[in-house]
């Protein structure tokens, strides 16, 4: 009872802070940075007019739906009883943003083999992703060294000329009707922030998070999309390939207060919602997740934390609409393929107070959930569907919560394998593998390995 009323009054709390009084902005594709921005007839025309601006408690920026912004946000903290609100008005499909580059143009790429084209527009960093017609003809395949371009719409980024190299049987810019250069870049940018709400916005084309950033409070992030988002270099391993961004709306290190509520979330690298961290002292508290759709992404949800004294409680991901993990452009790509709706990396920070509730898991090309180490104590699993009909429900692995030794931050430790082998050579409890109707009903109402 008690975690319901905390709950409830952390939902009141978030939604009566979007009243705060402020001034109104408005930005249009056909406004001026010259304008004061106070109407729409007024309306500033560019991202980099928002970011520059001093922002106060209670204002509001909004952007004029059908549009495009090209460019990274990078919001302005509020105060608890006065957020600043990042919106939209006028009708029509959400406003856009988005930070990639457009090489549509055939004169945007030149032919230095037979096979072979370079973007002459120059990048400001690492190129993570090439979308083709606004996804609809999917994406192009990123290699991790130059000589790997062998095959049709295989890219590389390089970084000493800041350019980007690409097979292909004809010039880009003849094929598709549009190319997006998804740059190493969050959509969002919210390092630091507090006291911020999102809402009805489409984010896309980063080759970084959607919506990332750490140490955050107050944040409201309701009715967004975000879609096709990351391939960027997070760190190259011991054996040469490339972990890669990106997570659709990601809380990394210190998040309290946080509700994102009736996002969609789609074409995700990794995770299309997360909560995460390896950093000591860190506190995760008080985080819903409700009544989202996600979908084509190598993980619905992920969870994991590491660091020393790192606590973790009351957090909820319930009502959510889940579907197709590892179906998306990612899951194809990666050397480690291994998707989940649900996956907990290993955890050894104190956790209380988690429940999944109520979502509708279906369809996965791996696994219902992932499950790496002994912190299920803290899980509370209550009336979720799930429809896994040729695929393992639950894989537990059964490693220590405690003694590991992190060579990678979101993987295994050692040597970043992710094999059978490492896994379970590290085991305190069996490992266990739920398939089939008798595992749906014992999984479904209690989470536990009795």
């Amino acid at each position: 009872m008690m975690k319901r009323f905390l709950i409830a009054i952390f939902s009141l709390t978030l939604s009566l802070s979007a009243t705060g009084v402020g001034r109104t902005y408005y930005l249009s594709s056909t406004g001026n940075d010259g304008n004061d921005g106070l109407s729409p007839e007024k309306a500033w025309k560019t991202l980099s007019k928002v970011n520059d601006s001093a922002l106060a408690p209670g204002d509001r920026v909004l952007f004029h739906c059908g549009d495009v912004f090209r460019g990274q946000l990078k919001p302005k903290s509020g105060e608890l009883s006065s957020p600043v609100y990042y919106g939209s008005y006028g009708e029509g499909i959400k406003p856009v943003i988005e930070p990639s580059i457009d090489a549509s143009a055939v004169s945007h790429w030149e032919k230095v083999g037979e096979k072979l084209w370079r973007c002459v527009l120059p990048t400001e960093t690492e190129i993570g992703n090439i979308i083709f017609n606004d996804g609809k003809a999917g994406c192009a395949w990123k290699v991790d060294r130059r000589e790997q371009l062998k095959k049709d719409l295989h890219f590389f980024w390089i970084k000493e000329e800041k350019t980007v190299y690409m097979v292909s049987e004809a010039n880009p810019g003849e094929r598709f009707s549009s190319i997006e250069l998804a740059e190493r870049h969050h959509v969002i940018d919210e390092s630091g922030c507090h006291d911020v709400t999102y809402e009805g916005l489409w984010l896309r084309y980063g080759a970084a998070h959607g919506i990332g950033g750490s140490n955050v409070r107050h944040i409201t992030i309701l009715n967004c999309d975000i879609s096709w988002i990351g391939g960027s270099t997070n760190y190259i391993d011991n054996e040469g390939r490339s972990v890669r961004y990106g997570n659709g709306i990601e809380f990394w290190s210190g998040a309290e207060d946080v509700l994102v509520e009736n996002c969609r979330v789609w074409e995700c690298w990794d995770a299309g919602l997360t909560n995460q961290s390896n950093v000591p002292d860190v506190v995760q508290r008080n985080i819903v997740f409700r009544g989202n759709e996600v979908w084509n992404c190598e993980y619905s949800y992920e969870y994991w934390q590491q660091g020393d004294r790192a606590v973790t409680e009351n957090v909820r991901f319930e009502n959510n609409v889940c579907r197709d993990a590892g179906k998306g452009w990612g899951h194809v790509q990666r050397w480690n393929p291994n998707a989940a709706h649900l996956m907990f990396y290993d955890t050894t920070a104190k956790t209380n107070s988690f429940v999944i509730h109520g979502n509708h898991f279906e369809n996965t090309e791996n696994y219902g959930m992932r499950l790496f180490n002994a912190w299920y104590s803290s899980i509370t699993m209550k009336d979720n569907v799930w429809i896994i009909p040729h695929h393992i429900l639950c894989r537990y692995h059964g490693r220590p919560t405690e003694a590991l030794v992190y060579k990678y931050p979101d993987r295994l430790d050692v040597i970043h394998s992710d094999n059978k082998k490492e896994i379970e050579s590290q085991t305190v409890e069996k490992p266990l593998v739920l398939k089939g109707k008798k595992a749906l009903k014992k999984f479904k109402e209690k989470f536990n390995f009795e």
